[in-house]
């Protein structure tokens, strides 16, 4: 069978379904996107095994289709071992807007998180839910919801992974919510099932102890952060309807400055915690604690603790087990630019088989890395010992490593010898070499590595084992958006018979080499990938964020504008209302305007002043804030004050100059001036009782008021205006006469 004919028709409906989905977006939408398609293989074989092949194609697409999301897609089908197995193949909505939240489906294999809220320990493990089926997820703000359903997968593969199927169905419904501003809050249902011919059939997959065929687990998780740099964590989870189950829990609080971070937890497992087949997971309890201390600049100081056992439900043919860790290190920055990193572990550890007496041993290691930087060259040397203590022998091990790497430009040479002492039974010493090598030129980097040594922990008084291992890898950015990656690995590995033995074998007659096996391995992989855009391609961003902010839930907004009157209100008619300063809308008859298709939100909206008619004059300049939710209507309401103008003239006898009079209104400062016909005009007068008073100090020469200077009048819009008139005269210049009496 060709591997790639698969491939090649799922990849034709791929893109059939995909672009049957864009059409639905309309034509006149432009989207934008990327793809990658990859022909990629690995090959291992050697001279003790069959020939192992994957090879196959491997396509990725993310189109954003507007107004609808992010349609992802992946599809991966390889050939291997004459026989047809597939990657991650999936189709997925993201982001797609309805009924106020965001929604992404996915169909196909789906990846969801074991934990519902963020996860602030390192200590625990629990794996990736990953399943062959459907999941849905509805998200707005802080509230999400999820359902799931689908056959488990477990990854399989060298260097080209690809997917097999597990024997057990998996389903789960839950929802996460922040409630105040400080607690996020999740609860899931779940369920997982096998048949009892599945559980027989696939020991590896179900061990002692977790063979229950049907399991049902509910479990609430929570984090409340009142401080950024403090996290608290709680989880309860019980399975239903199982009589001897034990209620799980994991209780813990995390710290994070630059000065200190700490880490502490207590975790109480049953076997039922998290039944997840191929895995082993929960049965466990005890405490966990960790400090990273800064005190100075050049100091860090850590330690961590644990302490666990397990088989909580006392099962007696289960194997117990109990272990004790401590650990404490430091990394300081000495004078003359060394630094220095030193720790000590221990690590206690005991295990009992059913009706065996229990097996304790007792370990530790001591490490010690100094390390300095010379010009061009990084140079670092390295301590390390270990004691194994373990019935009936105990072994220490020794090893001392000095490394160097040298960079020039865009060229890295490194290399390292390790010393390699063992003493236990007998008595191991080997040296350890290894060398890399990497460049980077224009669109070429290419590295190459070799290790070379003896392994003492396998070895034994007979024999001893010697490897070598050579990688030689390379990266080319070709044309158009091709790119090359291949790399290839020699592996030998020769099993020698100790020479102290040589002798003793063939003093009894038996002719014998000093190669007991040899081994030879080989692998090589290679990936061609090409890239594709359209629409200039997908942001950096997180996709989930990117489809958030591009396909927003929306609402509405709407509002009423009045014209504010003494007589009282009316609504204002074609007056334009700006939103954040990039659409507009002008007001009905009836004055109200509406935006539709509002992103949620924050949002600024106001009277568009530019574009406002001369006629009104705005009660607010600043816009309004406006909080904008999801299939809701917003409002916001606006006030304009009517304006008009009023007009008057001066009179005077013919030949009197009459420009430059000024005409003053009170109240307020404006003041206006007349023209050569003696006519002025107040604009843009807002309703109201005005005075309207001639300045005398503005007459001309020899002019002097013949009408009253002041003249009250009552401005109101659509009502007739009294008339504003004022006169003047030419000023008397005949001289006082004065008469006196004559004396005789």
């Amino acid at each position: 069978m060709d591997p790639f004919q698969a491939p090649l028709a799922l990849a034709r409906a791929f893109a059939a379904a995909g672009l049957l989905f864009a059409g639905a977006s309309g034509a006149h939408a432009q989207g934008r996107g990327q793809a990658e398609l990859a022909l990629q293989g690995y090959y291992l074989n050697g001279n003790q095994q069959f020939l192992n092949s994957t090879t196959g194609l491997a396509l990725h697409f993310q189109d954003f289709l507007p107004h609808i999301g992010l349609l992802s897609g992946s599809l991966e089908g390889y050939g291997a071992q004459n026989r047809m197995v597939t990657g991650d193949n999936f189709l997925e909505l993201r982001g797609a807007p309805w009924m106020g939240y965001h929604w992404t489906v996915t169909s196909g294999d789906f990846h969801a998180p074991a934990y519902l809220v963020e996860f602030p320990f390192y200590n625990i493990f629990t794996p990736e839910i990953t399943a062959r089926g459907f999941r849905v997820l509805a998200q707005h703000g802080d509230t999400q919801y999820m359902v799931f359903l689908g056959e488990e997968t477990l990854a399989a593969g060298p260097r080209v992974p690809y997917r097999i199927l597990a024997p057990q169905m998996i389903a789960g419904a839950g929802a996460v919510h922040k409630i105040g501003k400080y607690l996020r809050v999740g609860a899931r249902f779940m369920q997982f099932h096998s048949s009892p011919s599945q559980i027989a059939d696939n020991p590896e997959f179900f061990p002692p102890g977790r063979d229950e065929g049907f399991v049902r687990t509910f479990s609430v998780q929570s984090l409340y952060t009142p401080d950024k740099r403090l996290k608290i964590y709680g989880e309860v989870s019980r399975p239903v309807e199982q009589q001897h189950a034990i209620t799980s829990s994991i209780a813990g609080a995390a710290w994070e400055s630059k000065s200190l971070t700490f880490r502490m937890n207590y975790v109480l497992q049953g076997v039922q915690y998290f039944p997840l087949a191929g895995y082993f997971v929960g049965d466990r309890r005890g405490p966990f604690a960790e400090v990273h201390l800064h005190p100075w600049k050049r100091v860090d100081l850590y330690a961590s603790a644990s302490r666990y056992r397990n088989n909580l439900e006392s099962d007696p043919a289960a194997v117990s087990l109990a272990s004790t860790n401590g650990s404490a290190g430091l990394t300081v920055v000495l004078p003359a630019k060394f630094s220095f990193n030193g720790q000590v572990s221990v690590i206690r550890f005991t295990s009992q088989q059913p009706g065996d007496a229990p097996i304790a041993s007792n370990n530790h290691q001591i490490e010690a890395t100094l390390a300095r930087s010379v010009g061009r060259h990084n140079l670092r040397m390295s301590l390390r010992e270990l004691n194994l203590v373990m019935p009936p022998t105990s072994q220490r091990q020794r090893s001392a490593e000095i490394e160097d790497m040298y960079q020039l430009r865009n060229f890295f040479i490194g290399g390292s010898v390790r010393w390699q002492g063992a003493s236990g039974a007998d008595e191991r010493n080997s040296i350890y070499v290894r060398g890399s090598f990497q460049a980077n030129v224009g669109r070429l980097s290419a590295y190459a590595n070799v290790e070379d040594g003896k392994d003492l922990a396998n070895r034994t008084i007979f024999a001893t084992n010697t490897y070598r291992t050579t990688v030689v890898g390379i990266g080319l950015r070709l044309f158009r958006g091709w790119n090359l990656q291949a790399e290839a690995l020699r592996n030998l590995l020769n099993m020698d018979l100790n020479a102290e033995n040589i002798f003793l074998l063939q003093g009894g007659g038996i002719p014998i080499s000093e190669t007991l096996a040899a081994l030879s391995q080989w692998s090589l992989y290679f990936r061609l990938a090409k890239q594709f855009r359209w629409g200039g391609g997908l942001p950096n961003e997180r996709l989930d964020q990117f489809a958030a902010n591009a396909v927003p839930l929306t609402g509405t907004l709407q509002g009423v504008v009045n014209v504010r009157r003494l007589a009282g209100p009316v609504p204002g008619r074609g007056i334009p209302i700006s939103l954040d300063g990039q659409r507009t809308a002008m007001t009905g008859v009836d004055g109200r305007y509406v935006f539709s298709d509002v992103a949620e939100g924050q949002h600024q909206v106001g009277l568009s002043l530019a574009e406002l008619p001369a006629d009104y004059d705005p009660v607010a300049m600043a816009p309004s804030a406006v909080l904008v939710r999801p299939r809701q209507v917003a409002r916001a309401d606006f006030e304009v004050l009517p304006l008009t103008s009023v007009e008057g003239r001066v009179t005077g006898p013919e030949g009197m100059p009459l420009d430059g009079i000024v005409i003053r209104m009170h109240p307020g400062e404006r003041y206006t001036t007349t023209s050569k016909d003696g006519k002025f005009t107040f604009y843009n007068v807002r309703e109201g009782d005005y005075e309207f008073v001639l300045d005398t100090k503005t007459l001309p020469e020899n002019a002097a008021l013949h009408s009253v200077a002041s003249i009250p009048i009552a401005v109101r819009l659509g009502g007739p205006l009294p008339p504003l008139s004022f006169s003047i005269a030419v000023a008397s210049t005949e001289k006082t006469v004065r008469k006196g009496l004559e004396r005789r």
